[in-house]
């Protein structure tokens, strides 16, 4: 037995002491066991994180309480209302950003409930605040909701402001919709070579999606001198970045589409 691995499914449970109990214990036991240390762990957890949000109150602290909440126990109503706190209270990006995904979707438990109602102008209110505070992740969200203009009066100058927001702070996914923008004329002067620095920015940190459509710019000669060494080079790199992700569409004839 020393020298078997132990895999998961098989029917063992693990004792007190750490080591494999293999006496016979049925795997609806072991589970069992397993849920109630599992259960008892995150109440404990709970506990703890409560107090110290409620003794510290900062960001970090309250945002985590609010995710256990959500992610462990279920409290979807009761995690939303701290996130919203987190967010009023502390400028808590995250928090603010976690609130927004909420409304944006709306949230339905299995027994027919709806803790969270769906509100995508209110999310869009947490992803700008977010935004605009520690937490440029959310200016994607909110400068996409003004491009798309389904939910939210179309803005697209006010969206380029966000994206440049997320993108002065680091954000890669800001920086390759503000390409995009610059690309499409959205909220700005069309141009393909203001385009360019920022696509090569976010795939010197590894982002697939700027490497690829910095390779499409070199394919075609947009905005850059055509180079078809430099097309395979960052068409390359999307490869290697992107993983076991699936590769976008060339779109036909035409040769490779950007994003």
């Amino acid at each position: 037995q020393l020298t078997k691995l132990l895999l998961c499914g098989e029917q063992s449970a693990v004792t007190t002491e750490g080591f494999v109990d293999t006496t016979g214990s049925s795997s609806e036991d072991a589970d069992a066991k397993f849920a109630k240390v599992q259960r008892d762990y995150y109440a404990a957890m709970l506990v703890e994180m409560k107090e110290d949000c409620e003794t510290y109150r900062k960001a970090t602290e309250c945002h985590e309480y609010a995710k256990l909440l959500i992610e462990q126990m279920h409290l979807i109503k009761e995690g939303f209302a701290q996130y919203v706190k987190n967010c009023n209270e502390f400028d808590a990006g995250a928090s603010c950003h976690n609130a927004g995904n909420l409304l944006l979707r709306g949230a339905k438990l299995p027994d027919g409930t709806i803790p969270v109602e769906r509100d995508v102008p209110r999310a869009a209110e947490f992803y700008a605040r977010a935004c605009t505070t520690t937490y440029p992740r959310s200016c994607v969200p909110i400068a996409r909701l003004l491009q798309l203009g389904k939910h939210l009066d179309k803005d697209f100058p006010k969206a380029f402001e966000y994206l440049k927001i997320g993108c002065q702070k680091n954000n890669n996914d800001s920086c390759f919709f503000l390409a995009n923008a610059h690309m499409q004329g959205m909220g700005t002067e069309k141009s393909y070579s203001a385009a360019v620095p920022l696509l090569e920015q976010g795939c010197s940190r590894g982002h697939a999606r700027s490497c690829h459509n910095l390779g499409v710019l070199y394919y075609h000669g947009y905005g850059v001198e055509k180079n078809l060494d430099k097309f395979k080079e960052f068409n390359e790199r999307a490869k290697i970045f992107r993983f076991q992700k699936k590769p976008p569409e060339n779109g036909g004839s035409g040769g490779p589409t950007a994003h």
